[in-house]
């Protein structure tokens, strides 16, 4: 069944505005260590937590916002392209980050618990039908952007970057003692 986008956009605006001020559950959990997926390697999820982070940004506005955002500026791009173009560079990440079904196997839950990405994702699709313009593209995917953002800026918020200070970077002149003792050559 199709959808009306507008319809979806208000499904998504109605998310950010529930999310702009509070943080989100699928925030909390992550924040946490709460992945009922099973999302995690050896143990631990601070890699889940980088990929929360860069994955959400690059669907908002460090890759996926811009591309689109020109494309539809630009003559050559058809809406039809656009919308192509939309689905290549969001669905698979939207799908691995919200879908309960990790590297080809059922997962008792979504693998970056991110569902709404999913939902979404698919939502904005079955709406391709009652889009006409390119401005009205435009407004629906403007709304998925600023979803996608203002998850971003939670997981960027919690990212837990004290774990940095153990990751000081060496001086020149520490590595010119390390040469010495180790005959390291640059």
């Amino acid at each position: 069944m199709s959808r009306n986008w507008v319809d979806v956009k208000e499904m998504i605006e109605a998310e950010i505005d529930k999310n702009w001020w509070e943080e989100p559950i699928e925030v909390r959990m992550s924040r946490n260590g709460v992945f009922p997926s099973g999302a995690g390697s050896h143990g631990q999820y601070l890699g889940n937590l980088f990929f929360l982070v860069s994955d959400t940004q690059a669907m908002g506005w460090w890759t996926a916002a811009p591309a689109i955002q020109q494309a539809l500026r630009d003559d050559s791009f058809t809406l039809d392209h656009c919308k192509k173009m939309w689905i290549y560079i969001n669905k698979h990440m939207c799908h691995l980050m919200g879908d309960s079904t990790g590297a080809g196997t059922n997962c008792p839950a979504p693998w970056l618990n991110l569902p709404k990405f999913s939902e979404f994702c698919d939502a904005i699709i079955d709406s391709f039908d009652s889009i006409n313009t390119k401005d009205e593209f435009w407004d629906l995917i403007w709304s998925w952007q600023n979803y996608a953002n203002c998850m971003n800026r939670w997981f960027q918020m919690i990212f837990p970057m004290e774990f940095g200070l153990a990751l000081k970077r060496n001086t020149k002149e520490h590595v010119k003692e390390l040469e010495k003792y180790n005959n390291i050559r640059n």
